[in-house]
């Protein structure tokens, strides 16, 4: 109940904030986005599936050495809870389906050469988490610690709901592995540098991301949020499937190279981010 006590402070601590693929946060008059069709203009199927839920499975494969040498491989299940992508509610908010990217980046980095590259022993950050799945693969594939976020409140219930249903096998033993994975709210173009975010985790390793891209006005407030939470020498690791507002490819790319970055693309729909070396 320790960790339960400690998410349910944290969303206490945290700003009303709704995120839909038209954009994010309020209308100009203050009030809050809903990115649905008025009730009155809603028809109702007698016959349709009501329940908005939904349950997403996917498979996590941990590659490693036994003491002796030997190889070995470990699967769990991760299953997360949110709604069906179909449903009302991914129109409200984006983060409580599961989107493509999501398992693709996820079988990304549990190819045993990036896992050992980009995750074990390493601090981790995934923005625009939604549901979590990304950054709860990590933690499975051992990373040092993990920090999960978003910035809409719908998203943040249902990824708290996830962490706290998918623990890794060793936690529990000790204070410091319980506090190995975390969720915390972060907006986008935040003045980060004296951030209570980045006072109180610094820099990663490795940033995640996985469809988090709806305007071409989010562009810069991503990198400039990459820019200041990646370490000198780490990675900004990026699945982007779902082309939202037909946002150029061009664009994307030309956010990171205004923050010194450089990109390759190993797989379609995968850029790997890393800072131009002086």
């Amino acid at each position: 109940h320790e960790q339960r006590d400690r998410y349910v402070r944290r969303s206490m601590e945290e700003e009303e904030w709704i995120e839909s693929p038209d954009g994010w946060g309020k209308d100009g008059d203050g009030k809050r986005r809903n990115g649905g069709d008025d009730e009155e203009d809603a028809v109702v199927d007698l016959f349709a599936d009501n329940d908005p839920r939904d349950c997403f499975e996917f498979r996590v494969r941990r590659h490693r050495k036994e003491r002796d040498g030997a190889a070995a491989v470990t699967t769990k299940t991760i299953r997360l809870t949110g709604f069906k992508l179909d449903s009302g509610e991914t129109a409200k908010s984006t983060g409580v389906t599961l989107w493509q990217a999501a398992p693709r980046l996820a079988s990304f980095i549990m190819v045993p050469e990036r896992a050992s590259e980009m995750i074990a022993g390493r601090k981790v950050l995934e923005l625009g988490a939604g549901l979590g799945l990304c950054g709860i693969v990590a933690h499975h594939l051992g990373a040092e610690r993990v920090v999960l976020t978003d910035g809409d409140t719908n998203s943040l219930r249902e990824m708290r709901r996830n962490v706290e249903s998918n623990p890794r096998d060793d936690d529990g033993e000790t204070v410091a592995k319980r506090d190995s994975i975390c969720c915390r709210q972060l907006l986008w173009g935040s003045s980060l540098n004296d951030h209570p975010f980045k006072k109180e985790f610094g820099t990663f390793d490795t940033i995640l991301a996985a469809d988090v891209i709806y305007t071409e006005e989010s562009i810069k407030l991503l990198f400039n949020t990459v820019s200041m939470l990646m370490k000198p020498d780490g990675q900004f690791v990026l699945s982007w499937l779902t082309r939202w507002n037909n946002v150029p490819t061009d664009l994307v790319l030309g956010g990171a190279e205004a923050k010194n970055m450089c990109w390759t693309q190993p797989e379609e729909g995968i850029y790997i981010m890393r800072r131009e070396q002086m």
